[in-house]
């Protein structure tokens, strides 16, 4: 007779492997940002800090730093998992690190942009200004509001190529963030002055703006 044994494996524990990100806030003011720690490396940094007159050494690719207990004011942590630093800090990374482009590019833009939009809607006048036929236009509203909707017409072109660029300017922007220095831990970090997100929201109200102004003239040049 034959003897049937069965098989037991072991449940496959999926359980994401957890990381530490410490902030070490020195008494003098600067912070030490420190990642990719595990749980042993993170107490004994607590450690260091509990214990009067202790000292660690502190290396990394670029530096050596003695680190004394007596100088360490507060250390925050913040714990994370694989899912986080694979999909989530490249996030955070692209969307609110300091942009590398500036804020400057998109207010030269926008700014030429309203000088552009307003000599189009002069340089119509001005032409028909070269063509006498200026008096003609201005006492005749239909005359009118064909020249406006044609400055518009041009207005309209110049938008687009500004915002095509502009959205040109926040993809490359985005892009650049993926290799950006951000820490998983930003407890006393600089903070960012204009962000990648944020570029991008000026880029979005400029054309939410264009666009119900846009609407407003289309309004006002038909009632003519």
């Amino acid at each position: 007779m034959s003897e049937n044994k069965a098989t037991q494996t072991p449940l496959a524990t999926n359980k994401p492997k957890v990381q530490y990100a410490l902030s070490i806030h020195m008494k003098y003011g600067e912070v030490l940002h420190i990642e990719s720690l595990n749980k042993e490396e993170k107490d004994r940094y607590f450690e260091l800090a509990r214990n009067e007159n202790a000292t660690m050494l502190v290396e990394d690719k670029t530096s050596v730093i003695h680190l004394l207990s007596k100088d360490i004011a507060k250390i925050s942590v913040k714990a994370y998992d694989e899912k986080y630093e694979r999909i989530y800090h490249p996030l955070e990374k692209m969307l609110f690190s300091e942009s590398s482009i500036g804020r400057r590019p998109f207010s030269f833009i926008i700014k030429s942009f309203i000088v552009l939009a307003l000599l189009s809607i002069i340089g119509m006048f001005g032409l028909a200004v070269v063509e006498g036929d200026i008096m003609n236009i201005l006492f005749d509203p239909a005359l009118l509001s064909e020249t406006m909707l044609k400055g518009f017409d041009l207005m309209n072109k110049i938008f687009n190529f500004t915002a095509i660029l502009m959205i040109l300017l926040n993809i490359i922007d985005f892009a650049l963030g993926f290799k950006a220095h951000y820490y998983i831990n930003q407890d006393g970090a600089d903070p960012v002055e204009y962000s990648r997100l944020s570029n991008a929201m000026v880029t979005g109200a400029f054309i939410v703006v264009y666009l119900i102004a846009k609407t407003i003239l289309n309004s006002v040049a038909s009632m003519m």
